[in-house]
């Protein structure tokens, strides 16, 4: 079986990068909706363009584990290129200059940031079981994952107008596996206030069994929309 690592740090390299961000970035107030955060859970939370991974992992009082692009756990030129083309050019809408830059330089040391934070890669095709099961074992070790389900194929959005449903499949698989419900909780970065807010916590238990996987996701997409206002 795959070993997953139970220790609730990052690595030296991870735990360096968050000193020195904190050094000029100013800490943004957090807003929880239960101070008492469970010991593991799903979060899913807006990705407001660059900023909201990195505002998470630095600043979120609790272990996560992210969820991000496949492309990003390739070699050079694959990151060159998802960076280039579809992160910095597509979804932010950075001119070809500033991109290419970019693209460049967070190419170099991206695999070795993704790798320390535990980055699971996640696909569009059937690898995706890779995906939930990496998943299901980080949650068996009480390692709380950070989900950014934004369709955001056409820009990040204040507002999010669309989700993808895999994370609610997760918590549906999780149940299946250990008969247990396993925490989902909406995490927002609002970058022109400063803040990380979280909302209320929800169960598949709290959902009528009738809904199907898409109305549960449209549900809690509404909700992490409420914490944007």
């Amino acid at each position: 079986m795959k070993e997953i690592n139970t220790i609730k740090k990052h690595n030296w390299f991870i735990r360096f990068l968050k000193k020195l961000i904190k050094t000029f970035r100013k800490k943004p107030d957090l807003i929880l909706q239960n101070s008492n955060l469970p010991d593991k859970a799903i979060y899913f939370a807006n990705h407001s363009g660059a900023a909201g991974p990195l505002t998470l992992s630095v600043y979120f009082p609790k272990y996560l584990v992210p969820w991000g692009a496949y492309p990003m756990t390739g070699h050079y030129i694959t990151r060159w290129k998802y960076l280039y083309f579809v992160f910095y050019r597509q979804k932010i809408g950075y001119s070809k200059l500033r991109s290419f830059v970019l693209a460049s330089l967070f190419g170099i040391i991206s695999k070795t940031i993704y790798n320390g934070v535990k980055l699971i890669p996640t696909y569009p095709d059937t690898r995706l079981r890779k995906t939930i099961s990496d998943s299901l074992l980080h949650l068996s070790k009480n390692n709380s994952l950070l989900i950014f389900p934004e369709d955001s194929s056409l820009g990040y959005q204040n507002e999010i107008e669309k989700f993808h449903s895999g994370f609610v499949f997760l918590a549906q698989e999780y149940y299946k596996k250990f008969k247990k419900h396993i925490p989902l909780i909406p995490l927002y970065y609002h970058k022109a206030k400063q803040q990380i807010l979280t909302g209320k916590t929800y169960y598949l238990s709290d959902f009528d069994k009738k809904l199907k996987r898409n109305e549960i996701t449209e549900i809690l997409r509404q909700e992490l929309n409420l914490l944007s206002i």
